[in-house]
């Protein structure tokens, strides 16, 4: 039997033939909608909590329930269609707005990228290191790599 989606993302593919193929085509492109540069709001286990827009997304919380349920560690996006979920792939990437974080998918777990502090102290302080490597922690943490630190 063919299978027709693709193997990573589970992205619905066309067949020869295939009656109303805008409905695959138009759910493969909100699927790649939610997965380009993926943000989510927040991480939660309740759906029934939220007043979604359409386009936002949100990281499914281990003790899911209602339609989330059975559905943890993946990306539920929200459309006029209802809920759109996508299984998370080895080392991808996510924004989580309410923790102003970065989060990565290693090990079947989502791992939140923590915070680096500028250098302090020391017996001997080399002002030009140090200012040297502000910039790059502020360079990473404008890109996103690493978490601003209050």
């Amino acid at each position: 039997m063919t299978i027709f989606e693709t193997p990573r993302f589970s992205l619905p593919l066309l067949a020869a033939g295939q009656a109303h193929k805008e409905l695959f085509h138009n759910e493969a492109l909100l699927l790649l909608d939610f997965l380009v540069h993926p943000v989510v709001q927040a991480i939660v286990d309740d759906p029934q909590i939220l007043v979604p827009e359409a386009g936002q997304c949100w990281l499914v919380g281990p003790s899911a329930v209602a339609e989330w349920s059975g559905k943890d560690k993946q990306i539920a996006g929200w459309s006029s269609g209802g809920w759109h979920f996508i299984k998370p792939q080895e080392t991808m990437k996510i924004m989580v707005l309410e923790a102003q974080q970065l989060a990565i998918y290693k090990n079947d777990a989502w791992q939140f990228v923590d915070g680096v502090n500028a250098p302090t102290g020391g017996e001997k302080i080399d002002q030009e290191a140090r200012s040297a490597i502000d910039s790059i922690l502020e360079i990473l943490r404008i890109v996103a790599i690493l978490p601003r630190i209050p």
